[in-house]
């Protein structure tokens, strides 16, 4: 399969005067972003050096830097490869942050890498945790919601300890906080951007896409997604967004290590995405424009209270503990009260039946289409 992993194989030992700096370089450093890089990178309230982190990787380190992460095997392959290719041989990292607040429901990481005479402010996506998942359904109901608030503290911080050219990046949550923080620092950083890449990112939860703010910098965002979106196209978002083929079905296409490459070394791209995506992205709008903002929360505050066994609880415990994960969520659901019981059962009638008649809707205008080529 063509993916990052293909390209680190096949372009790795290319030096960017040969392969110049592109998006799938952009994308391999958010995958990196998702790594326990805190023990290697120099923390943002530290005065240290940039590190090198190819000097940093022997096999103790990359398997600790990968324990815990969402998909282990990958990203000991990605780091195996990054070791030995030239390419990423002078790559370096400096200002590590991560905060994590239950009480804020706030789960926050980013660092800045630099290569090529360029930094790269990376953004951390939605870790394993599930109350960086909660976060990212907050926006369902916030404006603003705390990690981009954050994004936009440490752009300021970071943006100018050097004089450089800036490029602005991060998958899922990561593009969001990516596309947040460019919108919103002082016109003198938003100068120093070069590109701002999100990489299946969700969308706003008020449509910046018509101020003034967004006209200014649009030329310099480039939005991807895939197929099958589910995550990119949620909420206000971008016409603009570039389809990546990519393998597998449903959530798993968000996967970076499942979006498809030419021999090229650049994306692959689909045409249109499919009806699943389509009938999905009207769905949650039609839910959303039907839903007051209150029982946005209180649906969601039930689904996590079911959910979550507890504060830290990870999506890596569902797969390691089904059986037991499974029993814990029952449990959680009958200790419920009656009647948010049949407030949640009656939420969920309602995106079902959205559902039903969006997918007609979908289907009809496909059956449509294929008769008239």
């Amino acid at each position: 399969m063509k993916n990052i992993l293909y390209y680190m194989k096949r372009y790795g030992n290319k030096s960017f005067e040969e392969f110049p700096l592109n998006e799938v370089d952009g994308l391999i450093l958010s995958q990196l972003s998702y790594l326990n890089l805190d023990t290697l990178i120099p923390s943002i309230d530290d005065t240290k050096e940039d590190v090198s982190l190819i000097d940093c990787f022997d096999s103790s380190t990359i398997k600790a830097i990968c324990q815990g992460t969402l998909d282990r095997k990958n990203n000991e392959k990605l780091i195996f490869y990054l070791k030995k290719s030239l390419r990423f041989k002078n790559l370096k990292a400096n200002y590590f942050t991560n905060l994590f607040n239950v009480d804020e429901v706030l789960q926050f990481c980013a660092m800045t890498f630099f290569i090529n005479n360029t930094m790269f402010i990376t953004y951390r996506g939605t870790d394993v945790t599930l109350l960086g998942w909660k976060e990212d359904l907050n926006m369902s109901f916030l404006e603003v919601i705390p990690s981009q608030k954050e994004a936009s503290r440490y752009f300021e911080r970071v943006g100018n300890k050097r004089d450089l050219p800036i490029y602005v990046c991060g998958h899922s949550k990561g593009g969001n906080l990516a596309v947040y923080a460019s919108l919103s620092v002082k016109e003198e950083l938003q100068s120093k951007i070069k590109l701002i890449l999100d990489y299946d990112g969700p969308g706003f939860q008020t449509d910046i896409y018509k101020t003034k703010e967004f006209h200014k910098i649009e030329h310099r965002i480039k939005k991807f997604s895939c197929g099958n979106a589910m995550i990119g196209i949620l909420l206000y978002h971008s016409n603009h967004i570039h389809f990546v083929k990519a393998r597998g079905v449903s959530i798993f296409q968000h996967d970076p290590y499942n979006w498809l490459l030419t021999k090229k070394g650049t994306f692959r791209y689909v045409k249109s995405v499919t009806i699943f995506s389509l009938t999905f992205e009207k769905t949650v709008g039609d839910y959303i424009e039907t839903t007051s903002i209150d029982n946005r929360k209180k649906f969601l505050h039930i689904l996590f209270k079911v959910g979550m066994e507890h504060s830290y609880a990870t999506v890596l415990d569902w797969f390691r503990h089904p059986i037991r994960s499974l029993v814990g969520i029952f449990k959680r659901y009958k200790n419920l009260t009656k009647a948010d019981r049949i407030y949640f059962k009656k939420m969920v009638h309602r995106y079902r039946i959205l559902w039903q008649e969006n997918f007609k809707l979908f289907f009809k205008k496909k059956m449509r289409k294929s008769k008239t080529k």
